[in-house]
Parts: C-alpha cells; sequence; structure tokens
C-alpha cells in the first residue's frame, strides 16, 4: 500500500483524539492498533520520500502518536515490572493470552523498526522510547511468554494462525540494533533493572539485562562509557561520595556474564589498565577514581593471576625491564624517556593513594617491583627532583602493604654500587630521571684506603639515609613489624660481625671492600634506628632478649671476640628492658637475671674500658634489681608522711632499679634522706637496702658511687664493721679516681662522728688506713686529706689516739721537712694543733719525751719561711707549749726547811 504524507497528516485528528466514549478497558486496544496502522502507511513512505520533513507542528503530532501507542499499547502489552518507570501508566492489562499479547507486541515493534532506521524519525523516536523498545524486545524474545514457548504449550492450531509467528533472528538484530543506536544504552538497561513503582522487575529480565549490560562493557571503551552513562544519569540523585552506588556500579561491570566469563575478564583487566589515562581529563574524576579502585580490587581478588599479568605487570612495565637488567642489541638507549617517566610515576602515585595496593597480591607485588623502586628512590634522592615525595608515597605505600618488606630492605642494604648494570636509571635533561642502557665499565674506586666511613662507602651511597628515610615514613601501627626487620637486622649484623680480612697491600683495605661495605652500612643502620625508634624496637620481647643473651655469652666466652659495637648496642636495649617502661614475663626477667655472671666477666676481661664500664652498670642494675624484689610490697607500695620533703618512697625504691645514671643516684641520695629521719619502713629492711648500695659501689660513676658511700655513713651505725671495711677498701683502691676516694675520708670523718662512744673499737683500723694514705707519693691531694682527716681523728679521739703519738709525730715531721706542697703542711700543724688542743695539760707532763719532740719540731718551723698560716698555727701550738717545757728543762728549786731540834 502506498500512501503519502498529506493522507496520513489528513488522518492525525482521529489518530489523537480518542472517542468521547473511550474507556481503556474495552476501547485502547483498538485506539492503539488504530495508531499502528496509521504509522505503517507513514513507514510505507520512508524509502521513497527522504525529502518530506515535518514541520515542528507535525513533529509535535508525530510525538503524540508515539506518546499514545507506547503508553496505551507497549505499556499495556508488556508484563508486569518490564517497562521503564518513565513511561508507565495506569492502563489496564489487556485480558487476552499473554501469547497473543506477544503477537501483537512484535507487531508495534516491526512497525517501529522502520522509523528507527531513518536518522530523522528514528532520532524523535530513541529520544525518549529507547528502553521500552528494549523492554518490547527482551519480553518478545527471552520473557516466559515469548511466541517460541507459545507453540510448544498450545496445540490450537488457529491460535497459531493468528498468533503470526514470525523469525525471532528479526527481533533479535533489531535489538541489537538497539544496543548500539545510542551512547545512553546501559543507563536505559539499568532502568529496566529498577523496581517500578510496587513491581519489582521479574527474575528472567534481570538476567538478560544483566548480559546485555556485559555486551556494552566489551565494546572499544566500554567500561568508561558505561560508567560515564550511569554517573551521569544518577549524577543529580546520588554524589561522588556515596561508595555504596559506585560498588553497585562496579559490580555491574565486574560480574561475568554466564558464557565466556574467562575471556569477559580478560576483556576488563585490558580496558582497566589503560582506563587511568582517561580519567585525567575527566569532568566526573572523582567517581571515576572510586569506580577505579573497586574495579580493581574486585578483578584483582576474582581474577588474581590474570589481573597481575594483565594489570600489575603492564603498571610496572619500567619496573621488570629494570629487573631483567638485559641489553638487547637492537634496544634504543633510552627506554623509558624523562616525559613518559613522570607519566608513569604520576599514575602509580595515583594507584598508591587510592590504596589500590593493599590487595591480595600485595605480597607478590612487593616481592617483583620494590627493589626497582628502592633503587630509583635512591638515584632521585640524591638530586633536586621533585620527584622523591612520589616515590616516597609509592614506596611507603608498597612497604605497608607487605609483611616480607624487611627481606628486600636488607637486601637493598647488600647493594654493590659498583656493578655495572646494563639497565639502570639516569638523570633525564630536565631534572627528571628516566630508564635508559649503558655501555662500557664502570669508573674504578681508588686504591687509597680510609677508616672513614664516608671515604669507604662513597659519596654516592646513601642507602643508609634512604633506608631510614623511608623507614620514618611507615605509617603508624606498624611497630611489630618495624620490631621484626630490627631483630633480622640484628641477627644479620652478628652473623656478619667479624673484622673483614685485609688485602696484600694495608692501603688497598679490606680484602672484600664490598662485603665490608655491607656490614658498615647494617651497621650505622642499627645504630641509627636505636636512636630514632627507641621502645618501638622490642615488640618482640623473648626473642629480643634471647639474641641479647646469645651476644653477651658469646662475648664472655671469648674476650677476643670483635663485637664491641654489637655489645654496645645490646647493651643499650637491656637498659631500655630495666627501666620498667616495657613489661617483662617471668621467663623474660629469669633470662635477664642469669646475666649478671656474663656480665661481670665481660668487666673485668674486656680491653675496651667503656664495654667494661657498661657491663658493670648492668651488672649492678640486674642485681639491684634482684634485691628490690626481694623487699616487701608495703616498701614498694606505701607511702609516708614525709613523702614531700623526702621524696616518695616507691618512687625511691622504684629507681633504685633504674639503668639511668642521674635517676639511681638521685634516689640513693633520697635513700639516705630516709635512712638520717630513721624511717621505720626502711630501717625494717636496712639489711636488703645496705646490700644495694654496697653493689652500688663497685659503679664506675662517681655521682653514684658517693651517693651509695654517703648513704651507707648514715647507716653505719647499725652496721659499722662491714661498711667501715668497705669503705676503708675503697680509700685504699687505687683503681678509683683520686677525688672519689678523698671523698671517702670525708665520709670516714663522718663516720668517726656518728659512732661516737664506739670509736676506740675501729680509731686502729681507721688510723692505719689514714696513714698508708699520707705516705701516698704520687698524690699531693690524698696527701692532703688524710692529714686533714688524721688531724680531726686526733680532735675526736682524745686520749685514744695516744697509742700512736709516735707514728704521728714522725709523719708530721716527715711532712714538714721533705714534703714541698704547702696544703700538706698545714694539714701537719693542724695535727699537731689539734692533738695539743684536745689534751688535757697535765698529759704533757707524762709523756716528756714526745713533747719535746713536738716542741723542736714547731720551733723549727717558726724558724723556717713557710706560710703564714703555717707559722701562725705553730706559735699557738708553741704557746700551749712553752711552759711546759720550760718546767721540764728548768725544773723549780723547792725551799725545804730542815728544822732540828738539838
Amino acid at each position: 500500500m502506498v500512501l503519502n504524507i498529506k493522507q496520513y497528516q489528513s488522518t492525525r485528528s482521529t489518530l489523537i483524539s480518542p472517542p468521547s466514549d473511550f474507556s481503556p478497558s474495552s476501547d485502547a486496544r483498538g485506539f492503539v492498533f488504530c495508531c499502528v496502522d496509521g504509522l505503517k502507511l507513514l513507514s510505507s513512505t520512508l524509502p521513497t520520500a527522504p525529502g518530506h520533513m515535518f514541520s515542528v507542528t507535525n513533529q509535535n503530532t508525530f510525538t503524540q502518536v508515539l506518546q499514545m501507542l507506547f503508553g496505551f499499547g507497549v505499556a499495556a502489552l508488556c508484563d508486569t515490572g518490564v517497562c521503564p518507570v518513565s513511561v508507565q501508566t495506569e492502563v489496564e492489562k489487556y485480558e487476552s493470552c499473554p501469547g497473543q499479547r506477544n503477537v501483537e507486541l512484535q507487531e508495534i515493534v516491526l512497525v517501529m523498526q522502520s522509523f528507527v532506521e531513518d536518522n530523522f524519525y528514528g532520532s524523535l523516536v530513541l529520544s525518549k522510547y529507547l528502553g521500552i523498545l528494549i523492554a518490547a524486545c527482551v519480553q518478545i524474545l527471552f520473557g516466559p511468554n515469548n511466541p517460541g514457548r507459545v507453540i510448544k504449550q498450545n496445540k490450537n492450531l488457529l491460535l497459531v494462525q493468528k498468533s503470526k509467528i514470525i523469525d525471532s533472528k528479526i527481533i533479535k538484530n533489531f535489538l541489537d540494533e538497539l544496543l548500539y543506536k545510542s551512547p545512553k544504552v546501559a543507563s536505559e538497561i539499568v532502568n529496566l533493572q529498577l523496581p517500578k513503582g510496587t513491581a519489582k522487575p521479574p527474575t528472567w529480565l534481570l538476567a538478560v539485562t544483566n548480559d546485555l549490560m556485559r555486551l556494552q562493557v566489551l565494546r572499544p571503551n566500554g567500561v568508561l562509557n558505561v560508567a560515564r552513562q550511569l554517573f551521569e544519569h544518577y549524577g543529580s540523585i546520588v554524589t561522588y561520595e556515596d561508595q555504596d552506588f559506585c560498588d553497585k556500579v562496579s559490580t555491574v561491570i565486574v560480574t561475568p556474564p554466564r558464557v565466556k566469563p574467562k575471556e569477559y575478564s580478560i576483556n576488563i583487566i585490558e580496558q582497566v589498565s589503560v582506563m587511568l589515562e582517561e580519567l585525567t581529563n575527566s569532568k566526573l574524576r572523582q567517581q571515576f577514581l572510586r569506580l577505579y579502585k573497586n574495579l580493581v580490587h574486585k578483578l584483582t581478588a576474582d581474577n588474581p593471576d590474570l589481573a597481575f599479568d594483565l594489570y600489575w605487570s603492564k603498571i610496572f612495565s619500567p619496573c621488570i625491564t629494570w629487573n631483567l637488567n638485559t641489553k638487547n642489541p637492537s634496544m634504543s638507549k633510552t627506554l623509558l624517556g624523562e616525559k613518559d617517566a613522570e607519566s608513569w610515576l604520576n599514575r602509580l602515585e595515583t594507584i598508591a593513594n587510592s590504596g589500590l595496593l593493599q590487595n591480595n597480591l600485595s605480597e607478590k607485588i612487593c616481592n617483583e617491583f620494590l627493589s626497582a623502586l628502592l633503587y630509583l628512590y635512591h638515584h632521585v634522592y640524591q638530586g633536586i627532583s621533585p620527584q622523591k615525595t612520589a616515590l616516597l608515597a609509592l614506596v611507603k605505600e608498597l612497604l605497608g602493604s607487605s609483611s616480607s618488606w624487611p627481606n628486600k630492605i636488607i637486601d637493598f642494604l647488600s647493594t654493590n654500587l659498583n656493578d655495572k648494570r646494563e639497565v639502570l636509571w639516569g638523570n633525564g635533561p630536565s631534572g627528571g630521571f628516566m630508564l635508559m642502557c649503558q655501555s662500557g665499565n664502570s669508573a674504578p674506586r681508588s686504591s687509597a684506603f680510609s677508616l672513614d666511613p664516608n671515604d669507604i662507602l662513597g659519596s654516592n651511597d646513601k642507602i643508609v639515609e634512604v633506608t631510614m628515610k623511608i623507614l620514618k615514613s611507615l605509617p603508624s601501627g606498624r611497630d611489630d613489624q618495624l620490631s621484626d626487620f630490627f631483630l633480622q637486622l640484628f641477627r644479620d649484623v652478628i652473623s656478619s660481625g667479624s673484622e673483614p680480612e685485609q688485602a696484600e697491600n694495608f692501603l688497598d683495605g679490606p680484602a672484600d671492600l664490598h662485603q665490608f661495605q655491607v656490614s658498615l652500612r647494617k651497621g650505622l643502620l642499627l645504630d641509627l634506628l636505636c636512636q630514632t625508634f627507641g621502645q618501638k624496637l622490642l615488640k618482640n620481647t623473648a626473642q629480643t632478649i634471647a639474641l641479647l643473651k646469645l651476644i653477651v655469652v658469646q662475648k664472655s666466652d671469648n674476650p677476643s671476640l670483635e663485637k664491641d659495637e654489637v655489645l654496645l648496642i645490646s647493651f643499650g636495649i637491656l637498659s631500655t628492658y630495666m627501666r620498667d617502661e616495657i613489661t617483662l614475663s617471668e621467663s623474660d626477667e629469669s633470662e635477664i637475671k642469669s646475666l649478671i655472671g656474663p656480665l661481670n666477666k665481660i668487666s673485668e676481661t674486656s680491653g675496651n674500658r667503656e664495654v667494661a664500664k657498661l657491663s658493670n652498670d648492668l651488672k649492678i642494675c640486674i642485681a639491684t634489681k634482684i634485691n628490690l624484689d626481694s623487699l616487701p610490697n608495703l616498701l614498694k607500695n606505701q607511702g609516708d608522711a614525709t613523702a614531700s620533703t623526702l621524696g616518695s618512697l616507691p618512687d625511691i625504691i622504684k629507681d633504685l632499679g633504674d639503668p639511668l645514671i642521674p635517676s639511681r643516684a638521685h634516689a640513693i641520695i633520697q635513700l639516705g634522706k630516709q635512712f638520717a629521719a630513721k624511717n621505720p619502713l626502711v630501717m625494717e629492711n636496712v639489711e636488703l637496702l645496705q646490700k644495694i648500695l654496697i653493689e652500688n659501689l663497685t659503679h664506675d660513676d662517681s655521682y653514684v658511687f658517693l651517693a651509695a658511700v654517703k648513704c651507707l655513713a648514715q647507716i653505719s651505725w647499725c652496721n659499722t664493721q662491714n661498711i667501715l671495711d668497705r669503705i676503708t677498701y675503697e680509700i685504699q683502691n687505687t683503681s678509683r679516681k683520686e677525688d672519689d676516694r678523698a671523698k671517702c675520708m670525708e665520709v670516714l670523718v663522718n663516720i668517726i662522728k656518728i659512732t661516737n662512744e664506739m670509736l676506740p673499737k675501729y680509731e686502729s683500723q681507721i688510723f692505719n688506713c689514714l696513714l698508708k694514705c699520707v705516705n701516698h707519693q704520687h698524690s699531693e691531694i690524698m696527701r692532703v686529706s688524710s692529714l686533714s682527716c688524721l688531724g680531726e681523728l686526733c680532735k675526736i679521739c682524745k686520749l685514744g689516739i695516744l697509742c700512736h703519738i709516735q707514728e704521728i709525730i714522725d709523719v708530721c715531721e716527715r711532712t714538714l721537712v721533705e714534703d714541698q706542697s704547702p696544703l700538706a703542711k698545714k694539714g701537719a700543724i693542724l695535727i699537731i694543733a689539734n692533738f695539743i688542743e684536745s689534751q688535757d695539760k697535765s698529759l704533757f707532763h707524762e709523756l716528756e719525751r714526745e713533747t719535746l719532740r713536738i716542741y723542736r719540731l714547731l720551733k723549727k718551723v717558726t724558724a723556717s719561711r713557710y706560710d703564714e698560716e703555717v707559722e701562725h698555727r705553730a706559735l699557738q701550738a708553741l704557746g700551749v707549749l712553752s711552759g711546759i717545757v720550760r718546767e721540764f728543762m728548768f725544773p723549780k728549786t723547792k725551799i725545804q726547811h730542815d728544822i732540828k731540834i738539838l
């Protein structure tokens, strides 16, 4: 039939104006097919009249016809929940068999096919009714009542004849055409999957539309196109911060179809690999970044092997090239230009900042690519490249996503920077970096050998500095891994801690310079770790203490073992454990206490003064801890009324075991005040506290030693003999500093005053100790101090000193005659003066010979040119003795009256 456009226009009023008695239940069907017939007439003119175009009014008429056709026709013929919400009407469903409805529906679809094929009319149809056309085709082809099923389920030939079944390939081709006609197909497919009011889409529709969506994704740039449609379609409803919505979009894209799922996943991975480059100019960058993150995570989780081979290997392809380190003759000198390298690093930074490296392939990614990035960061770190920050963020993210990174850092420390590489990181002309091939040998190192670490490692060796920079940037909460790395590095340093073998020519340095450099790097890094991270390295207490014990025992068994640097670090770690800031188990404490013997042996046999001093300090600290553990809890926990002036007793007890010298010395001083105040709690445990003080007397530090000596003096009244024995020993201990020994003499004088009536029992011991020090030929301070203490002894002992009067006079005479020290002469005169002043004058008549010796000695002093103060004291003493000596020399004549009575 041929009908021109004018004929169609003349009937438009009939088509768009329903009769006044129109009823949806009775006349809608007839009205719809009236529209269908009219459109059939119009469609027949399309091939023959391409130049005929509707005016604006006629376009409106055509649009109204389409609206009634789809609103009253297709919407009513589709099953419940199939039609999109935007064109769903309140028209009641036709009460005819489902098969017949599908036949009528396909008739409408075929009519619309001719219009869709035309550019002009197709744009009018697809702009509003693309979704409903797809829904109609899907129902005809895949619905439960499609014509194919009607033939199988109905044996009534009359029904089959009326159904006018056509080949489903026509509808299938039309559906394929619709899927490629518009760039907004994905959003229309999603519309079909959404609930229509109270009606939910049927299950079969969801399955079919999911497959249709997968077809859209498989198209060139399908991932971006589908995602863009979904984001733009819902942009006014859902913002990019809505993580759930992005998850749904990524789920729609990533979920594979029922047929050929592996091929689908490969296609998606390949698209995602290049997707990041497309995001730079996207207006919806935030949404796409979140979607990109979800896609990568899902693909990596669902297909790890494919994701690594097709995505991660492509992302890190320069690292793979660097790792291969093989130069192909056909390979150009520049493998990755500076501009491309910058772009590549920017992509990696985006991936790192998005958290994409935190996945189930983190370990594999770290193992494969971290080494190359560490070398690259070391190369960039030496210059002023602005890419340092980006590389540090990337390396930090890789370390944070892997538990095996300590092995990679250890390998990085073993780098031989003098090795010749075919492929290496180089400097770009604009200050960036590039990947390049090189030829020729590396520059030889200088043959002169220096012991300076900077000379040994070279100015270009920043490996330790770079490693510390990376470790400092690790996120919080990685203390356990940092502790494991520290232990691993510590073990490595111990195993390679021996001195390197020297070359035949000493100036050439070690025979294996590289091995020496590696040992030096590890030692420097170990020291820096302890200084920087402190207690964070000591999370793994049991293993750390076991390692420390091994080091200490080895050194004590073999004093010639060259591990002093490692030993010093071990002592520092043990001191940290002794501070009670880290909770130790009973087994850990037992292991530490067992080190007293080895530490004592090290302090006695080590030729390194610092090692000997620290080992002795640790031994004292551990022994103090053992004694403190024996104290009753009442003493360690209960405060006292004098806490405000004398310090808190629990704090004093706690600080007595502190390895820090100032804290321990201050605690000993405060304990001495508690002894002076006669605190009952302290006095009840004086024996244990005395053991602690005597143990601290072996300390080399003057602050601790003198504090302990003075504190012992406060309790000398209760255990005089033991304390006096120890102090006199320390006075005569030549390994002590002279100043400390002199201070001990002052403490001895205080003990003399404290012992009071008991002094005669100990005065011989004290006198003999001081007499030995007076004869000290090489120390003026010892002679002066001992003379001063002898003077005090003479003043206090009074009659008790008479048994040593001959020795005292001999000492004073020898000092005044032979000693050149003015202070010593003053001390000798002080002894004589104190002796004379402290004795009763009648006593000198009984000591005629000694008195005359003293008198002659004083006369000799006054006749010589001594210090004025010496002469003055000598004159004072002579004034006392003059009358007594005159009586010796000129005895008074007694007049006797002898009267005899004859």
